[in-house]
């Protein structure tokens, strides 16, 4: 699992150390960096993977900028650089990696150093030759490439090897409501689920049991609970008992079942239900199909759920992330205050981060972690809830404004 992620120069980030549980939540105000965070984690993914460009940070969920726009230009802390770094820890044994890059005019980022463990990477004269033919089969210069990927050893599981497909295999999926009614094509397509939420209705088939009624082996029962309109729902083919036919639609869809309509007329596919059931639907694959990345990130967590829902489903959430195995990581942003109410901060698995970004911090972004302290304890105690206490600004990461 990655410990901690170390961000310099990376937008409004200045210079911040993560320190990471299994499931990490963001909050703070519109413009605090709580994407930022997700987006350095995506352009260190794209490094160790060996190349750093618009098309291999687009498939990481990253939004495509101006180059020079990645790097923080705050006033007074201008960067030449932008360094980041992961460290992580398998089976108690710990390792790490850091890179160092500048953009070129061509856009695609220039390696100015690579370490592992501490140790800056070498291309021995093998692999030099090596780098020298994929660069030019790939039309690019040698100091576009990475060398993480020469180090591994795909047939051993080292810490280093462990470490390497963590971060190659991050994403960060941002659903779209028109994605997942399956009205409009996910423009990152990947499998089982694209990041904007394409394919949700192949994924939920492929861990859907109804013979069983479990869904990735969760008790049916337990989805169930918070789609209280939904006595039952599966995957079909489209059929105009279902689409209007000028609706668009692909090759499969949620079918759900209406509890509360006549029994002849009481399904109702993706395209016409609820949207928080979709959105529900999404996060649970994410946290149950077995081919999701080992970590991966959410934007706007718990986005168009009503408040209990995103409470409930925040609470199931957590508990399949602690349950996983091999076990799985999750980095969060949400706006919604009653996730917070879904999170057990006793389990230090479990963390939250507020980010703020203001005059104090000249502009860049802090990240704080918040600890269950004696004073917020005895708040709780009174009955004062986590949402309360971040409207209330007991915990940071809210706006300056009134």
């Amino acid at each position: 699992m990655l410990t901690s992620i170390g961000i310099q120069g990376f937008k409004s980030v200045h210079s911040q150390v993560l320190e990471l549980g299994q499931v990490n939540v963001f909050i703070g105000a519109n413009g605090s960096g709580k994407s930022n965070l997700l987006e350095a984690v995506g352009m260190l993914s794209a490094a160790a993977d060996g190349r750093v460009d618009a098309d291999h940070l687009l498939r990481r969920g990253v939004r495509q900028g101006v180059p020079g726009l990645y790097k923080t230009s705050l006033k007074g802390m201008e960067q030449s650089a932008i360094v980041l770094k992961a460290d992580g820890s398998w089976n108690d044994v710990g390792t790490d990696y850091e890179v160092t890059f500048d953009n070129s005019s061509s856009g695609t980022w220039i390696y100015v150093q690579e370490k592992l463990c501490g140790k800056k990477l070498m291309l021995s004269p093998k692999n030099t030759i090596r780098r020298a033919v994929v660069g030019k089969t790939l039309g690019h210069s040698r100091k576009n490439i990475g060398i993480f990927s020469f180090y591994i050893d795909g047939s051993v599981e080292t810490s280093d090897a462990k470490l390497y497909t963590a971060l190659t295999d991050y994403a960060i999926f941002t659903p779209t409501t028109p994605v997942l009614r399956g009205i409009q094509p996910d423009i990152v397509p990947s499998e089982p689920l694209g990041l904007l939420g394409g394919r949700l209705a192949e994924a939920v088939e492929e861990i859907l049991d109804l013979d069983n009624e479990s869904l990735g082996g969760v008790d049916l029962d337990d989805v169930l609970e918070l789609l209280d309109w939904v006595d039952e729902f599966d995957i079909t083919a489209p059929s105009r008992e279902l689409l209007a036919p000028h609706v668009p639609s692909l090759r499969s869809l949620v079918r759900f079942r209406d509890y509360w309509m006549n029994e002849k007329r009481n399904h109702v596919s993706g395209y016409d239900a609820s949207e928080g059931a979709l959105y529900v639907l999404f996060t649970l694959v994410l946290a149950l199909h077995p081919s999701i990345p080992g970590i991966f990130a959410i934007d706007n967590f718990c986005q168009s759920m009503n408040p209990r829902l995103a409470r409930g489903v925040t609470r199931l959430f957590c508990r399949l992330m602690l349950e996983s195995d091999p076990s799985r990581q999750a980095l969060l942003t949400t706006h919604s205050p009653l996730v917070l109410d879904g999170l057990d901060l006793r389990d230090d698995r479990i963390r939250l981060f507020a980010v703020d970004r203001s005059h104090s911090t000249g502009g860049a972004t802090k990240v704080s972690r918040v600890r269950l302290s004696d004073e917020l304890m005895e708040k709780g105690e009174k009955g004062m809830p986590l949402s309360m206490m971040w409207g209330m600004g007991l915990l940071g990461g809210v706006p300056d404004i009134f």
